[in-house]
């Protein structure tokens, strides 16, 4: 029978229990941030009567009352801004409807993610078993990657990580910093040059924060970067796996949200790679030969 390191079981369960906490609290605030969102069609309407009447209304008072024709018989009220003209006004509206379209589409998408991570987190809390060696010690590591338990007040025979990334060089001698978990990958994101390529897997796949230090890489670098991102992932057992590629400079944190969770604005372009073990050792030599000279 294996002995487990001493407080490790109920470190496992304080973290769990801290974890379902912060995703609790995740999506509350995610579902209030939904609900004070304005309702893009609403500004969408807003915007389609004030172009339509834009020649009958007097552009001195702050307020309109046009026909709502969604309800007939019924009048809409419409705030304006006496110091732009009807169609700049319009045209205010149709950019708060396409910001509040995107934005609602973002929060829920986190708002979903967050509500399945729940329902992961408390089946694994149901069925763990303290007694259980193996069960423990996967959990305790997945549990120090989500931040949820602190390494320096473990019993561990294990030497601490480096603070420091994984990092590669792709054969174009291009370094490549992969994140070892939310927290680095929080850092790795907000630290690194704006103009710098970044990657993660796509489709909702957790994995890595990837940077390539580099403002114009090869097709060859975006395609090993791409197979380091794969394989840093949950998708690392697929065949293929779909690879976001955008620029540090796309990326956002959003406020309050956890560790590793950020945002994208503008194009992203999409790789699908297999993820190769074989050229992950190969790139890790490169690191090596990279380093001696």
């Amino acid at each position: 029978m294996t002995t487990l390191p001493e407080n490790d079981a109920a470190l496992v369960q304080h973290g769990l229990a801290h974890l379902i906490h912060h995703t609790r609290k995740q999506i509350e605030s995610l579902t209030k941030a939904l609900a004070h969102l304005p309702v893009a069609d609403d500004l969408q309407l807003k915007g389609t009567l004030l172009k339509t009447y834009a020649s009958q209304i007097d552009g001195r008072h702050h307020f309109v009352e046009l026909p709502d024709y969604q309800h007939p018989g019924h009048q809409l009220s419409i705030q304006l801004d006496i110091k732009k003209s009807i169609m700049e006004n319009a045209e205010d509206y149709f950019k708060r409807y396409r910001k509040s379209k995107r934005g609602r589409a973002t929060v829920q998408a986190s708002l979903t993610k967050a509500e399945a991570e729940l329902q992961q987190q408390l089946t694994t809390q149901a069925n763990f078993d303290p007694t259980d060696a193996q069960q423990v010690a996967t959990l305790k590591a997945k549990l120090i990657d989500a931040g949820a338990i602190h390494t320096q007040v473990l019993h561990s025979s294990k030497a601490p990580e480096p603070a420091h990334p994984r990092r590669f060089y792709t054969h174009d001698h291009v370094l490549v910093e992969v994140g070892k978990n939310s927290h680095q990958n929080d850092h790795l994101t907000m630290t690194a040059r704006k103009d710098y390529y970044w990657m993660h897997a796509g489709g909702e796949i957790p994995g890595s924060h990837v940077v390539i230090h580099s403002t114009h890489p090869s097709e060859r670098t975006l395609h090993e970067a791409a197979v380091l991102t794969a394989y840093y992932s949950k998708g690392r057992q697929l065949k293929r796996v779909p690879v976001d590629v955008l620029t540090v400079g796309q990326m956002h944190k959003p406020k309050g949200a956890k560790a590793g969770l950020v945002t994208f604005s503008g194009p992203a372009k999409t790789l699908t790679v297999a993820p190769d073990a074989n050229l992950v050792t190969e790139l890790r030599e490169q690191e090596t030969t990279n380093d001696t000279h």
